[in-house]
């Protein structure tokens, strides 16, 4: 049966995701038949992007303590040959820590990968107060120490700090992006998700250790407060209704963004959330977008009520 998931900032609605156990009746996932087996870990891939996008759809963001900014880390290219995805991860780690020792309450990090193939890092922290121009420093400074002792000859001025001023805008990746912690990490995951085929996702551009064991490419720390996940079983007249009631939604905040570019960009994403290439599949194809909760159980809600025309397409 379809299963409708909706979390705190972010739905899913997916046609096999739970099965019903033939002894007990129960409903069971199906990864408790066969749990799934353990690889090594290849860069972005689409199940990657998909947990990373539904993991930060749980975040309970008004539950966080602590002040926001917006962290990028890099290192030099020309130097990518003789770093291990296990070197990086460990000065990722490193930094973590003196960040631990210098204030740090929370993080959330993402991996992506320039044309060159080299990593770079954006970590979302919040920290016990506001950091001043010289502590900036010195935590950028700090990453770029970590590096040096490993005879890479990082740069301060390629790492960058900015500090999350809610209301105002901060710029991601060459974007601008309302500076609020969940949209900074929704423009990041939607970029995730979207782009599992853009050069900075793809396997090839990784150095020749990264293609084969990458590590992980998100994380957070296991204080980060989360709200629980809540999964609807339903039928297949509520489950395609509830995918043509998302698209409507989705179409109706698109029209309401202000900047030309963005809106058209917006809503002809809007417009294709429920379609693929094969005919066979897209009237199953699951449905995935960033909905606050109480509206995500409005539309499961009005679903569940809705009668045979009135929620056809459009």
């Amino acid at each position: 049966m379809p299963t409708i998931s909706i979390r705190a900032h972010g739905v899913s609605a997916s046609k096999f995701q739970q099965v019903v156990n033939p002894e007990t009746g129960e409903i069971v996932k199906l990864a408790a038949f066969q749990p799934p087996e353990r690889t090594a870990t290849k860069g972005w891939t689409p199940n990657v992007a998909r947990r990373n996008e539904q993991r930060l759809q749980q975040i309970d963001f008004d539950a966080i303590d602590g002040i926001p900014a917006f962290v990028t880390l890099t290192m030099p290219a020309q130097q990518m040959g003789d770093v291990s995805a296990a070197m990086f991860h460990g000065w990722l780690k490193s930094w973590l820590r003196y960040m631990k020792r210098h204030g740090l309450l929370h993080y959330y990090w993402i991996l992506e990968f320039q044309a060159s193939g080299n990593p770079h890092l954006h970590v979302l922290v919040w920290l016990d107060h506001a950091r001043d121009a010289l502590e900036q420093y010195h935590a950028l400074r700090s990453w770029v120490g970590i590096l040096n002792k490993s005879d890479v000859g990082a740069r301060i001025q390629g790492q960058i700090w900015e500090s999350i001023d809610v209301g105002g805008t901060i710029t991601v990746d060459g974007e601008t992006v309302p500076a609020h912690p969940e949209r900074v990490l929704m423009y990041l995951a939607k970029h995730a998700a979207r782009g599992v085929a853009h050069y900075q996702r793809q396997i090839a551009n990784m150095p020749d250790d990264w293609k084969y064991r990458s590590g992980r490419v998100w994380g957070h720390d296991r204080g980060l407060p989360l709200r629980e996940q809540q999964d609807f079983e339903t039928d297949y007249p509520t489950f395609h209704c509830f995918r043509r009631l998302v698209r409507r939604w989705r179409l109706a905040e698109a029209r309401s963004i202000k900047d030309y570019d963005r809106r058209r960009a917006a809503i002809s994403q809007a417009r294709r959330c429920l379609k693929c290439g094969r005919p066979d599949v897209s009237p199953y194809r699951g449905v995935s977008a960033w909905i606050p909760s109480d509206v995500a159980s409005a539309l499961l809600d009005a679903a569940v009520n809705m009668v045979g025309g009135e929620c056809e397409e459009e």
